[in-house]
């Protein structure tokens, strides 16, 4: 009786994947009103820099544009947190985020600060280190994300409070790739395995 020995040789390949994280009125928030996207029928105050690529500003009501219907305030010291969640899978290649609010925000990454909102009144806007102008928008980079981002569920929370003047909201973007990689059979290894199972077919059709 003859035995045949099969050795399979295997490559490993790599499967990138990437996650766009763009706030929307599907981010959940703490106030007890739905989040609310100011792209629409409710719109974002015109002092505010354009909502970030893929984006909207968003809010728990109508706190943007001072003229639109409903429009009000929220007082001073107001704290409402939108949160988001996204699932990761395999080593982080690149990971960036921008975030920019009115009043201003902390960012919180999985349980870790990654900034913390301003600790004075702001009047105007453009006065905060985070807050509703791009020239003092947040940025964070790969750096300083990669460190508390995790494989599997990672959760991104942002507590927006009111610092002064009329308007509230947030927008956030960002983008994190990640390299899967799988064993798979090279090629030629698999028409290796073909040709002996068809050489182990025929030797068993002579018997």
């Amino acid at each position: 009786m003859k035995t045949f020995l099969t050795l399979i040789f295997l490559s490993i390949a790599a499967h990138a994947s990437t996650i766009f994280i763009d706030s929307g009125a599907f981010d959940s928030n703490d106030s007890g009103d739905p989040t609310v996207d100011l792209s629409g029928i409710l719109h974002r105050d015109p002092s505010w820099a354009p909502a970030l690529p893929g984006s909207m500003w968003i809010s728990y009501g109508s706190t943007g544009f001072p003229n639109d219907p409903g429009h009000f305030t929220p007082p001073d010291g107001t704290v409402v947190t939108f949160a988001t969640q996204f699932i990761l899978s395999g080593p982080i290649t690149q990971a960036y985020l921008i975030v920019q609010a009115d009043g201003t925000a902390s960012v919180n990454l999985n349980g870790h600060l990654l900034t913390a909102a301003a600790t004075i009144p702001v009047i105007p806007c453009p006065w905060s280190p985070l807050i509703c102008v791009s020239s003092t928008e947040s940025i964070f980079t790969f750096g300083s994300l990669e460190p508390y981002l995790t494989d599997g569920p990672n959760a991104l929370s942002f507590a927006v409070t009111m610092t002064g003047g009329e308007s509230f909201g947030l927008d956030f973007a960002g983008r994190i790739d990640t390299s899967d990689t799988a064993p798979t059979p090279e090629p030629s290894t698999l028409a290796f395995i073909g040709g002996g199972l068809l050489a182990l077919a025929i030797l068993r059709r002579r018997r």
